[in-house]
């Protein structure tokens, strides 16, 4: 519940119409569902602008409304807030709400594995505690204000993703986050396009911190040089370290893949297992294993969780296809994310051919050219009997590979159609395909193709 005068508190806005008595239960942004027991929020977005439907929200009852830019509302009882900026004002009402509770809010963020790391921590801490998270990939500067919205006396732990692809975007939902616990998967290339460098990455990523205390933790990848180095510097907090080749506080060994779709591993002398065949999960593993030994749930509980995770779709999920397998890693790509992919492929087992269809790697700034060309000696190394590449920066990972003509065919598509007909042409059933690609790329739908082809289903 939010008053008036919290909501201009929160916002530093200023009631240019209506009286300061109203009360509102939540916030809303969305002019189609908001309620009339609801605030609205009128953020100007990519394409719409919800300046635009302010009658509309009026005739759905909505009494109190938030905006940046003068509006004329004929009813005087609607109370109208004018702000700088309703994008801002979005977080800080989040911040005032996030600030009632003394609940532990652990937030993470890395250039790869934050969505199946946020799922794994919330799985983990779900066993004992009543967990708020951002769904699917909430984690920008609508949704993880969104996300804390929803907080309630009935929660007992909050976790979120945080994403960026500017510098400033971490330190702010830092700054309406207010994290206890910072949650860090790896330091690599990924949005160069505005962060430039790997140290601007890291410096970005870092801003997570920016509001811990003595009484906070940094959870951070080990075997990740940079935040190794950055974590020995002077610091005001607690740290807990994860890895497998470093000294560690939860270090993996004994690792053993499982018939190509599973692995298993050691943690302070006892077995866990993933339904994965990637290295990489076990690091996200591990960062959901420290929450859990953080916050006190037993060894045994955690592992437990850990066993029946089910990874999300499009985040390196692992599905039949006729009787091979599909990893179906669609959802997005950076060079990090992608190298991890390809371990996963080259793990699985298969007595038939090894697919790659590889689409733009899509952010990468004056770096795009390089960093395409430098995955062409990691496909080389990976086992691929085909790759397909998609987009005109993908035919550039085909440069510098080796093996073409003998062990690896290669054919390079336009778009995601050429893909589907280049697939239709050479994937047999029993493969195993990787299919891995940007946001942008539309890569979901040469997984849906293959799935609902004949040889894919039989």
């Amino acid at each position: 519940m939010f008053s008036i005068s919290d909501i201009i508190k929160a916002t530093n806005g200023k009631l240019v119409q209506g009286t300061s008595q109203t009360q509102v239960k939540s916030v809303s942004i969305d002019s189609r569902v908001v309620q009339k027991s609801e605030l609205f929020m009128a953020i100007k977005g990519d394409v719409f602008d919800g300046h635009d439907f302010i009658d509309g929200v009026v005739a759905r009852g909505v009494r109190v409304i938030v905006v940046h830019k003068p509006v004329v509302v004929r009813d005087s009882k609607v109370c109208v807030i004018l702000v700088k900026d309703t994008v801002r004002a979005l977080g800080d009402i989040a911040r005032f709400h996030r600030l009632r509770f003394k609940v532990p809010v652990i937030a993470l963020t890395g250039s790869a594995g934050k969505t199946t790391t946020k799922e794994m921590i919330a799985a983990v801490l779900s066993r004992k505690y009543r967990v708020l998270k951002n769904e699917g990939t909430q984690n920008n500067h609508i949704g993880v204000p969104l996300t804390l919205l929803k907080l309630k006396k009935t929660h007992q732990m909050v976790v979120l993703e945080c994403g960026t692809n500017q510098p400033g975007d971490i330190i702010w939902l830092a700054d309406v986050a207010r994290p206890t616990v910072a949650v860090f998967t790896n330091i690599g290339e990924s949005h160069l396009e505005r962060l430039k460098t790997i140290q601007g990455v890291l410096k970005e990523k870092w801003d997570l911190t920016a509001f811990l205390d003595a009484h906070s933790t940094v959870i951070i990848n080990a075997d990740d040089s940079l935040l190794s180095k950055q974590i020995n510097r002077k610091r005001r907090f607690k740290v807990m370290r994860y890895g497998i080749q470093t000294k560690a506080d939860l270090q993996a060994a004994q690792i053993c893949p499982h018939a190509g779709r599973s692995l298993t591993f050691e943690v302070k002398g006892r077995k866990a297992q993933l339904n994965s065949c990637g290295t990489s999960n076990i690091y996200n593993a591990l960062a959901a294993a420290s929450c859990g030994v953080l916050f006190k749930i037993p060894l045994k509980t955690i592992l437990a969780a850990l066993k029946a995770f089910e990874f999300p779709q499009g985040r390196g999920q692992i599905l039949k296809l006729g009787t091979g397998w599909m990893i179906n890693d669609s959802y997005n790509a950076n060079p990090v994310s992608m190298r991890s992919a390809l371990q996963t492929l080259q793990a699985i087992e298969t007595s038939s051919q090894r697919i790659f269809v590889a689409a733009d790697m899509l952010e990468l700034g004056s770096r795009s050219r390089d960093l395409h060309e430098a995955m062409g000696p990691v496909i080389s190394a990976a086992g691929i009997d085909v790759l397909i590449t998609v987009g005109r920066l993908a035919k550039l990972m085909t440069v510098r590979l080796k093996g073409v003509g003998q062990k690896m065919q290669v054919f390079t598509c336009t778009d995601v159609e050429s893909a589907q007909k280049c697939l239709a042409r050479v994937f047999r059933n029993g493969d195993a395909v990787l299919i891995k690609g940007s946001r942008r790329m539309r890569m979901e739908q040469v997984a849906e193709f293959l799935l609902a082809s004949p040889k894919g289903s039989g």
